[in-house]
């Protein structure tokens, strides 16, 4: 028994061979409803050329759109005017095309550079307790002692002594390994401790405060200092630790950078017994600097967080500690002689005093100074070109300089056309131009066909053919193809007396020959009989396509003439404009350039309106194979029920034959005999 479905249809099979007749209905159903259906096969193919040929229709928009987005890039201005700037000496200044600066091409003598410095104001050290000084009466038990006798944790030290990890500290000094104790001992036992120790290897060596407050180290030997086993921070609370050593002559020392004392950065204002080093207390308010108003809590500051405020502050300075100095300073952030403006008449904390940053209070202001550039004139002498910045562009038209030192030794600058940005943009135009022609030349090109060696279809057969494209005899895509290579080459720009009216004029060509197959009515492989053989076969002629840019032409061109370059490429009447409109009527897309979209934009493109007429025709095929296979179910739902309908009958006929026999008794010889 047959048990599969019907073809093209929707109604389950029925298999039965026949109860009574013995004949195969099913498959005679089916064969029938293949033959209704047979002609879906090619309709069907012709659905799926079609939806092919719509994707092809896609790709080829898609990569017209590629030749558009080319030519937004080919109307921008600075792609014309682009300059190149070259110094010879990049230590002092750094030069840089102005796209559209107009700058004119030429080589520059630079007789001398300067940077602009910025202004600083650089607090007076003195702000803070020297390391000898008396500590106060909040110091408790050593109220009124000199600093410089009590445990060095609780004297006036900048910055806060430590024994590292340990419960005493050690230093090396000329080799010698010392102990140290913060908490117990003074700066004065300590130096005392370090001179016994050294002096058993260097019996003249002296380890003393100078008048500043500094430690000084002497000795007739060379002199080291620290070691990797040492514990402690005791070379950076003497301040030995940036200092310059001096191994020279007969007497050898190195000084501290500055006294031990001062402002203890890390130190809350307000810290018993020291006040964080500052001879005037810090008060709680605000100060301002350069009309900026900030903040300070004697409690809750310290004065690396008030320097972070001031950072972090639109006051157009940087301040910085020296912890080496004890200096704080304040720098603008813009270079230049401008002023750094410190407090006002609305100010409630005296910080700016306390830390030694007004004139009053003994702080030194460095004026900024202006760059200056001194170029060479060609009739003789030079001009000065200054700037509040290190960037000046005044100096050379169309040219930035970039000022990264000083000299007074002259070199050069040289400024030519840059022709390199132009030269990128055509040639992505030429690639994506290119690439979309050829593939409409791919997807139009007409089939092949072969033919035996005398000329006549292959026996037997229609004549087969090969290579055809899926959007042959489109002729408006063809059409579309054939007014791209018309504009190309074609008469562009206006014409002007002087000018260029074609692009294989400044190097770019169409291309004088293609290649497409074909077949040789000559040759047959070897081993057949009128079998042709597929060739490669290059024509004369244009497939629409350019050649690469001559790049040798196109710079020779535009050294003559580049407005005439720039009018052709890019003019009311130019490549970019007059193809660019084009495009957008072909694919729906604006073409976007410098100055505005190009054309105008249908409302049904031209690729679209292909698509829309081959989805139309789709549309008409689904419904001719909807309409036949709702026949072909139909028809076999009809003929299954005629079918049953005769079996139905022979079994009647089957069952009043037997009633006969038997009433009369008559042979069985005529049973089921189905006549």
């Amino acid at each position: 028994m047959s048990s599969s479905q019907i073809p093209g249809t929707n109604v389950p099979p029925i298999s039965f061979p026949g109860i009574v007749s013995g004949i195969d209905y099913n498959s005679i159903i089916q064969k029938l409803t293949a033959l209704t259906l047979a002609p879906t096969t090619q309709i069907n193919q012709q659905i799926a050329t079609l939806n092919a040929a719509n994707l092809e229709l896609i790709k080829i928009n898609n990569l017209l759109s590629s030749v558009q987005a080319s030519l937004g890039a080919l109307s921008q201005p600075n792609v014309y005017d682009a300059v190149s700037a070259t110094s010879t000496n990049t230590a002092a200044l750094v030069a840089t095309g102005i796209a559209g600066g107009n700058a004119v091409p030429g080589v520059y003598t630079i007789d001398s550079v300067q940077t602009a410095t910025p202004t600083s104001i650089l607090s007076n050290t003195t702000a803070g307790h020297s390391i000898t000084d008396l500590l106060p009466a909040t110091a408790g038990i050593y109220a009124n002692q000199a600093s410089n006798t009590v445990p060095i944790a609780d004297s006036y030290a900048a910055i806060t002594p430590s024994n590292g990890t340990g419960s005493t500290g050690s230093v090396t000094v000329d080799g010698v390994s010392v102990s140290y104790d913060v908490n117990t001992q003074s700066l004065n036992t300590i130096l005392t401790n370090i001179q016994t120790a050294v002096r058993a290897y260097d019996p003249s060596f002296t380890a003393t405060l100078n008048a500043s407050g500094a430690v000084v180290l002497s000795g007739s030997k060379p002199i080291t200092l620290g070691s990797a086993n040492d514990q402690g921070n005791l070379l950076d609370v003497l301040r030995l630790s940036g200092a310059q050593i001096n191994n020279t002559g007969p007497t050898t020392g190195v000084t501290g950078t500055a006294g031990v004392g001062g402002i203890n950065q890390a130190v809350s204002f307000d810290s018993t017994g020291t006040n964080a080093g500052f001879v005037t207390p810090v008060t709680s308010g605000n100060f301002t600097i350069n009309g900026v108003s900030i903040s300070v809590s004697a409690s809750g500051d310290n004065l690396a967080s008030v320097l972070a405020k001031i950072n972090a502050s639109n006051a157009g300075v940087v301040a910085t500690y020296n912890a080496q100095t004890g200096a704080i300073s304040l720098t603008n952030k813009s270079s230049g002689a401008q002023s750094i403006v410190v407090g006002s008449s609305s100010d409630t904390s005296n910080f700016l005093t306390a830390v030694g940053l007004t004139s009053a209070a003994g702080a030194t202001t460095t004026v900024g100074q202006q760059s200056q550039v001194v170029v060479a004139n060609p009739s003789g002498g030079a001009t000065t070109y200054y700037s509040n910045s290190n960037t000046v562009t005044t100096a050379i038209p169309g040219v930035s300089l970039q000022l990264t030192g000083n000299t007074t030794t002259p070199f050069t600058v040289t400024v030519a056309q840059d022709n390199s940005q132009l030269v990128n943009a055509l040639n992505t135009f030429v690639s994506a131009y290119n690439s979309a022609v050829s593939e409409i030349n791919s997807a139009t090109q007409a089939p092949i066909v072969l033919q035996s060696q005398q000329g006549t279809a292959l026996p037997g057969q229609a004549a087969p053919a090969v290579g055809g494209g899926i959007l042959f005899g489109v002729d408006s895509v063809s059409n579309l193809r054939d007014q791209l290579t018309n504009i190309v080459s074609g008469f562009l720009g206006s014409g002007s007396f002087g000018g260029y009216n074609s692009l294989s004029q400044i190097g770019l060509q169409i291309s004088s020959s293609f290649s497409q197959l074909s077949y040789n009515s000559q040759a047959t492989q070897p081993g057949s009989s009128g079998q042709q053989a597929i060739n490669t076969t290059t024509f004369q002629g244009s497939d629409g396509t350019l050649q690469p840019l001559n790049v040798t032409q196109f710079d020779t061109a535009l050294a003559a003439n580049p407005s005439a370059v720039q009018d052709l490429l890019n003019g009311a009447q130019g490549l970019t404009n007059q193809l660019g409109s084009y495009l957008t009527y072909a694919t729906g897309l604006p073409t976007l350039l410098n100055n505005g979209i190009v054309g105008t934009v249908p409302s049904v493109s031209l690729l679209q309106t292909f698509q829309n007429q081959n989805t139309n025709q789709i549309t008409q095929l689904q419904s001719q194979v909807s309409q036949i296979q709702d026949n072909a179910n139909q028809q076999a739902n009809t003929l299954r029920q005629e079918f049953v309908q005769t079996e139905a009958t022979l079994a009647q006929y089957q069952s009043l034959q037997s009633q006969l026999s038997s009433f009369f008794g008559g042979s069985s010889s005529s049973s089921g005999s189905g006549t």
